[in-house]
């Protein structure tokens, strides 16, 4: 049997009062009182009718505005590189590779909390990022103000970075690890740290991208839960060839909410040190070659590299026949398997 709020009541002032203590009778009551949600029920009729904001593109098909995302790669594949360039284009509004330049340029903030600022500096200029509403945010600097590091586990560290960010604006955190202390990477309820944080973001229509590192497994590092609320993941692999003078990575997404496969497709890119410049390439990485790469790193099962590729199943068996009869996969059940070659 429920006992109803009144008898409730009356049974905690009781006891309180056979403590003296009126007071703890209000705080108990506070405590105990729950939330009205019912301002927040619409009907499914009434939701159809609701006037809610279009969310603009900020670069492709895949990026829009308020997103949350994550680039994620092994140390040295070029993550932060292309975190740079992403922002570069957004803040600019032009279209970097594949993806198409968005509705309206943007404010960005890139907080870096690991390069040094030589370092920072030459890939800038290298870049040309160069206006005035890219914004850098680097723990060296603070330092050098006498200013303590950013932690983004720290509550008030999370309202400062707030009031900094303008409404609309693309934040960068480059990289999850070195921007954070307190927060044990492998546990799922240590993200709840952050949480919050980042939805409040979101509810100010700021779009954040988190830089981290991958795992020994090529998957991203640490407890999974951080997934569930990202709109995207891109995963980044090194793809430069042994002895090549240029750095190339591959692209693809492991998680997109915003579009179809197709829309987001893999991609390869490489990047040409010019000198003062460093020279841009981008291409649709499918075929054979990218069907190998993707099963070297241990994705294996036909329907996972058709999704991955935004291809077909029978786009996937086609490639990877040739790659068995050049004796560079074997099949295994249903799966694939890489087969280590001395000539490779």
């Amino acid at each position: 049997m429920t006992t109803s709020l009144p008898d409730i009541t009356s049974e905690i002032r009781q006891r309180a009062n056979s403590r003296g203590t009126l007071a703890t009778i209000q705080t108990v009551a506070t405590v105990n009182a729950p939330p009205d949600f019912s301002p927040a029920l619409v009907s499914a009729k009434a939701f159809q009718f609701l006037p809610l904001p279009e969310r603009l593109k900020l670069l492709g098909e895949w990026m829009r505005e308020g997103d949350l995302g994550f680039l994620f790669a092994p140390r040295g594949a070029g993550k932060s590189w292309l975190a740079m360039f992403i922002g570069n284009a957004i803040a600019e509004n032009c279209q970097l590779g594949e993806w198409t330049a968005g509705n309206a340029a943007r404010p960005v903030c890139y907080f870096d909390a690991e390069m040094n600022l030589p370092d920072l500096q030459e890939r800038f200029c290298k870049i040309g990022i160069t206006g005035e509403s890219f914004h850098l945010l680097s723990n060296e600097l603070l330092f050098d103000h006498e200013l303590p590091s950013v932690n983004i586990a720290d509550p008030s560290h999370q309202a400062a970075l707030g009031n900094l960010l303008p409404d609309g604006s693309f934040f960068v955190i480059d990289n999850l690890s070195t921007s954070q202390t307190g927060m044990k990477e492998n546990d799922n309820d240590a993200f709840d740290a952050i949480r919050d944080w980042l939805l409040a973001l979101r509810h100010r229509h700021i779009t954040t991208m988190i830089v981290h590192h991958a795992g020994r497994n090529g998957e991203m590092r640490g407890a999974s839960r951080r997934e569930d609320m990202a709109h995207w993941i891109i995963k980044l692999q090194d793809a430069s060839e042994d002895g090549a003078a240029n750095k190339s990575f591959a692209t693809s997404f492991s998680k997109c909410r915003n579009c179809r496969p197709n829309e987001a497709p893999p991609l390869k890119w490489t990047l040409s040190d010019q000198g003062d410049t460093i020279a841009v390439t981008c291409t649709v990485h499918n075929g054979p070659d990218a069907l190998l790469g993707h099963i070297r790193e241990g994705v294996v099962s036909a329907s996972e590299l058709a999704e991955l590729l935004a291809v077909s199943a029978g786009t996937v068996s086609k490639w990877a026949k040739k790659l068995m009869d050049r004796g560079l996969i074997q099949k295994s059940g249903r799966d694939y398997k890489a087969i280590d070659s001395p000539y490779e």
